[in-house]
């Protein structure tokens, strides 16, 4: 998903203060290592300009690098199925490991059970979550499916 102009600004300000902080450290101990002495209130103010600085410099390329990744934003039920795979995991615990172990053709059965029950609803949100649930199935058994096929050109290279 594309980033939005006051997500860039708030994620390049927290980044700018954490290295305003880090700056006035940095000036504060190797300044003076270098024979260059400076007061508290000229570090300060120095971090400061450059801390103001770095917040335009890094806001702007933050947008130019968003306007360069040309994307095709996901539509809300592409990004419901992409929730729901990513709640699997990390709430049920349906892990790579998890699929892995089992029959195949089990993930994309159930995924098909759920996209049957879809016609049988009577309420509309739940039809889109048989939906959303049986797309994030289909995802998990072909992620499964590819890391076997992946698996399966390592033996085979590892046989040659």
């Amino acid at each position: 998903m594309k980033q939005s102009s006051l997500m860039s600004l708030i994620e390049s300000t927290i980044n700018i203060l954490v290295g305003f902080g880090i700056a006035c450290i940095a000036q504060a101990i190797f300044l003076p290592m270098l024979g260059v002495p400076i007061p508290w209130s000229a570090n300060f103010a120095f971090a400061a300009i450059m801390t103001v600085i770095s917040i335009g410099r890094s806001f702007l390329l933050r947008r130019v690098f968003e306007a360069l990744h040309i994307r095709r934003p996901l539509s809300p039920m592409m990004q419901a199925v992409v929730a729901e795979k990513f709640r699997q995991v990390e709430v049920e615990g349906y892990d790579a490991a998890h699929d892995d172990m089992l029959v195949t053709t089990y993930l994309s059965d159930y995924a098909i059970h759920y996209a049957e029950r879809w016609r049988d609803e009577q309420h509309d949100s739940d039809k889109r979550r048989h939906l959303v649930k049986a797309g994030a199935l289909i995802i998990a058994e072909g992620e499964k499916f590819d890391r076997a096929r992946k698996g399966k050109r390592r033996v085979e290279k590892a046989a040659a």
